[in-house]
């Protein structure tokens, strides 16, 4: 064995966070909570995990009852512990807040949606491919089930169009994801305000493997990750690890030029029709407003980057779970 995994056996059993980023969550919230203590408690009956694991809760500003909830389940199991946001913050900004939370008092956190289609069931592999010495563990969906045509459409594109740009993003991976402590503290050092954390996870340069499954339809409720959501997580992931776009323009624009200056010299003496002059204005237009757009993005986010704005602002903790310079000696 190398250094690694004599360092983890020695830590055995170490402790795990599961971090669950929820945002108007009430009516999945008890039964996703209650599928998750079964799963923990019964890898720490068999020694996987160490007592102090725990459930991070990460409400990002939610209107409804989730923190209400939270609050009470809470109180019934001292698994539970929850971090609320003051506004909303977005679904990658709290995922971030919570992984941030857990990182020192942990040596293991697994990421997760609130609405059950990632399977809590995977987990003990997770962990397991942890103690074999990866630091990040990706799983990989095989299917979507509960999922329509526009959204299976839309990822399957996405994924394929991130990989044809050259970006690093994982193919059909979301955000059901291992990170070792180790993992968590390097990607600290990314400063970006609105980070693409499936994205980020692979620049880090840690060992990692993949688990494959199925991922489940929802157990209640709507998902609340609008198509507008949707579009700019999309556009982010492109403009965060990609110059492609600038790229693409660029060589347009030459291309329309050798294709104006070509039917220039075709239709040289005659007398051009109506037709064909208002068609090379709009294609000319469409380029340039597109090119423009595409800068535009790129402009933004340099902006957004610049301000320095928090990311987020913590409203208040909830349960039995260390931070800080405590936390990481009771990790350690």
């Amino acid at each position: 064995m190398g250094s690694k995994e004599q360092k983890r056996e020695k830590a055995l059993p170490a402790v795990l966070y599961l971090v669950i980023p929820c945002f108007n969550e009430e009516e999945v919230l008890e039964e996703t909570a209650r599928e998750l203590l079964a799963v923990m408690t019964a890898m720490t009956d068999t020694g996987l995990i160490g007592p102090k694991s725990r459930i991070l809760f990460v409400d990002d500003g939610s209107m409804d009852r989730t923190w209400e909830i939270l609050e009470k389940l809470g109180k019934s199991s001292p698994l539970v512990s929850a971090l609320r946001l003051r506004a909303n913050a977005g679904h990658q900004n709290a995922l971030y807040a919570g992984l941030m939370e857990a990182k020192d008092c942990c040596h293991m956190s697994i990421s997760m949606d609130a609405d059950l289609q990632d399977d809590p069931a995977l987990i003990p592999a997770m962990v397991e491919k942890f103690y074999e010495g990866n630091d990040i563990v990706y799983a990989v969906r095989k299917s979507r089930r509960g999922e329509g045509l526009f959204k299976r459409a839309s990822a399957f594109g996405f994924y394929r169009f991130m990989k044809a740009l050259g970006g690093p993003m994982p193919k059909d991976c979301g955000d059901f994801r291992l990170m070792s402590r180790e993992a968590m503290e390097a990607l600290s050092l990314f400063g970006e305000n609105r980070p693409v954390l499936r994205g980020l996870a692979p620049l880090l340069g840690f060992p990692s493997a993949q688990v494959i499954f199925d991922r489940r339809s929802r157990r209640r409720g709507r998902s609340k990750y609008s198509v507008k959501s949707m579009m700019r997580f999309a556009v982010d992931g492109v403009v965060s690890f990609s110059a492609a776009p600038i790229h693409l323009i660029f060589f347009l624009g030459i291309g329309l030029f050798l294709a104006a200056g070509g039917y220039l010299l075709y239709t040289a003496g005659r007398e051009p029709g109506v037709r064909q002059i208002l068609g090379t204005i709009w294609a000319a237009a469409g380029l340039v407003l597109m090119g423009i757009g595409a800068v535009g993005q790129y402009v933004v986010r340099i902006w957004r980057e610049v301000t320095g704005r928090p990311r987020y602002f913590v409203r208040e903790r909830l349960g039995e779970y260390a931070g800080g310079d405590e936390g990481e000696e009771e990790c350690r």
